[in-house]
């Protein structure tokens, strides 16, 4: 094969791969495109904003949010936002690169986003992942799982004071297009995990 054929063959290679990274793209991957509104720093979905008991926000109806939340069951049950240093005692932020994350409090609650731009083939989930700074009544002994298409890519138990850390989980796909994915809790009671800075990028080779 002549030099410039494999130089031919080399671009189109790196083009494709390129192309596959530009088209993934998960909206709002930090959480951070709406701004939470309760001077408290947290706020559960609900399909009203009311900064009383329990402080809530309509996220999911928000332009630009990207992302489907649990609505709030209780106050021991749901999803939402939370900033750093709030009442609901999320891990540190410092030195992270996000400023707000998504929490998941009980059984069942989730979070998730039709994700456009897929091509068949092998895939990295990345997030950072933590857990609540409190124990006793409510703590951050909650199981996490991730999902592609209701198929379970990834689980992780939590412990109360875990930081936030960089997870990851590998998965296929087997059909272009559109794929949703999720994480849900699956611990019942007053436990909850937080998350942030989800990204998805094609395997390494």
């Amino acid at each position: 094969m002549s030099t410039s054929l494999k130089v031919f063959f080399l671009c189109a290679i790196l083009t494709a791969a390129t192309g596959v990274v530009a088209q993934v793209n998960i909206v709002n991957f930090d959480f951070g495109a709406v701004r939470i509104m309760c001077g408290g720093g947290y706020a559960y979905q609900f399909p009203r904003n009311y900064c009383g008991w329990a402080l809530s926000q309509d996220f999911n109806s928000t332009p630009g949010f990207g992302w489907t939340l649990s609505q709030i069951l209780n106050t021991r049950g749901g999803s939402g936002l939370t900033g750093p240093g709030t009442a609901f005692a999320p891990p540190p932020f410092t030195g992270m690169p996000f400023s707000q994350a998504v929490f998941l409090q009980g059984s069942r609650p989730f979070v998730s986003q039709v994700v456009g731009g897929f091509t068949a083939g092998n895939y990295t989930l990345s997030f950072y992942l933590g857990s609540r700074y409190a124990s006793g009544g409510y703590d951050g002994n909650q199981t996490i799982e991730a999902l592609i298409d209701d198929n379970v890519i990834g689980t992780w138990v939590l412990s109360s004071f875990m930081p936030f850390t960089l997870e990851t989980a590998s998965f296929t796909i087997n059909a272009d297009g559109r794929h949703t994915l999720q994480f849900r809790g699956l611990t019942f009671g007053d436990h909850t995990a937080f998350l942030s800075y989800v990204t998805i990028a094609p395997a390494a080779e």
